[in-house]
């Protein structure tokens, strides 16, 4: 094969790998200003309508977890009963103890431990009557309502022998 032909097949090669360009600059290259604020809009009304559902899903995620926490605790005063090896009992918060003289009724005596629910803040509990659970863990049932900052209600029957919702 003569130099001659070989050279050529090289330079032709090479012509074909070199990008070629028409223009010192290419039309159509990136965004205008237009498009680049009409996207901005776009995305700003997406998180606009976005935001507000956002709270409030992370506020009723809160509240079940605060909530869950009371009733975790309410089914643990069986155990709790039973390392103390003494009846607890859970007062309504507005209630009194009961005087002495009272102590034939089957709800708490005057030997049985006060115990107090950690609720979270600004929540508040209601009870029909106290929560008695005896010695051996075995709750006597009563109805208990929780009610969260905003003031929302949730009302929960706890059954007895262990204080569980049904």
């Amino acid at each position: 094969m003569p130099k001659w032909v070989f050279w050529r097949t090289i330079e032709g090669a090479a012509r074909r790998l070199r990008p070629v360009y028409k223009h010192s600059k290419r039309a159509g290259a990136g965004f205008t200003l237009l498009e680049l604020i009409v996207v901005l809009v776009v995305l700003g009304a997406a998180m606009a309508l976005a935001l507000p559902n956002l709270q409030n899903l992370y506020g009723s995620l809160v509240r079940r977890s605060d909530r869950d926490l009371v009733l975790d605790e309410v089914a643990r005063l069986g155990a709790e009963a039973a390392l103390a090896g003494r009846d607890l009992v859970v007062w309504p918060e507005e209630a009194e103890l009961p005087p002495a003289e009272d102590a034939h009724l089957n709800v708490a005596a005057p030997g049985h431990l006060r115990h107090e629910l950690g609720l979270p803040p600004n929540w508040r509990m209601e009870l029909d009557r106290p929560l008695l659970v005896r010695a051996n863990g075995v709750c006597l049932g009563a109805r208990l309502t929780l009610i969260d900052a905003q003031g929302r209600r949730e009302a929960y029957s706890l059954q007895a022998p262990f204080c569980r919702i049904p």
